[in-house]
């Protein structure tokens, strides 16, 4: 009998825990999963375009919170890479493109009042000389990363709670995985935890301090705050939002070691 939260393989073996092992998985996007080109490219026939423009990022969560590329116009979306260190990810080309992703009309996520919640990411920022939107819909409703030392969350418009590092950086050709937590109900308490390149499960604040708000927010765009605002600058591989769970350690250091264990 399998223990709590394994799941088989399709090999036949063991793994450790996927994702949906752990309860109020909202959105799933994964790597070279589910992805569509708009020349008729895609992730499962293996015949995708380097450079190719994205059309859509598949939700795997069951969800149907699909990331769709704009429709309008090609430099607004992002694009596909064969090199080996991006392959399977998402590159937002630059900061003046205004590249961005919505999420399926009418299944923006939601995160209510009071309510614990985690974001995790897999990113690659690329450059700093702009802020880069890692989720968001619009200034009010964001993750951004305004230096390579500095990241601030902004809920439901009451003002930004900054992580802030007094010597420690994010490289610019290095993959971290980025995981805002909020935990305690109406306390609303905020975490926010890097792994990757130097830094293993490191909570981002030399002080430690306690960063706080419970208000409700939204999440339409993946890899900028809104449409044309903030783009990110780099490449996203794995993005996934439980809403209604706050990650304890262990299951954080379980998800570090599924994402990693990724073939890509």
């Amino acid at each position: 009998m399998l223990g709590l939260g394994s799941s088989l393989a399709t090999s036949g073996g063991v793994q450790g825990l996927i994702p949906s092992d752990i309860s109020n998985l909202d959105l799933w996007l994964k790597v070279n999963t589910g992805v569509v080109g708009e020349d008729g490219g895609a992730s499962a026939d293996g015949d995708m375009a380097d450079g190719e423009d994205i059309t859509s990022w598949a939700d795997q969560s069951g969800e149907g919170r699909h990331a769709l590329g704009d429709t309008t116009a090609d430099s607004k979306k992002p694009h596909w890479e064969t090199d080996a260190a991006d392959f399977g990810g998402l590159k937002w080309p630059d900061d003046t493109a205004d590249t961005h992703m919505d999420l399926t009309t009418g299944k923006y996520i939601k995160i209510l009042a009071n309510t614990d919640f985690t974001i995790m990411m897999r990113v690659k920022i690329a450059a700093f000389n702009t802020a880069n939107g890692l989720v968001g819909t619009g200034g009010q409703d964001i993750i951004k990363w305004t230096t390579d030392k500095r990241v601030a969350v902004l809920i439901g418009g009451a003002g930004a709670a900054e992580f802030e590092e007094a010597s420690d950086t994010l490289a610019t050709d290095t993959y971290y995985i980025h995981t805002l937590t909020r935990t305690d109900g109406s306390t609303g308490n905020l975490t926010f935890h890097v792994h990757g390149g130097a830094y293993t499960d490191k909570f981002w604040e030399d002080d430690s301090s306690t960063r706080q708000d419970p208000d409700e927010f939204d999440i339409e765009n993946i890899g900028c705050g809104a449409d044309g605002i903030l783009p990110l600058e780099g490449v996203i591989k794995d993005v996934l939002i439980w809403n209604g769970t706050a990650l304890n350690e262990s299951q954080r250091n379980d998800m570090y070691s599924y994402i990693n264990g990724q073939e890509y």
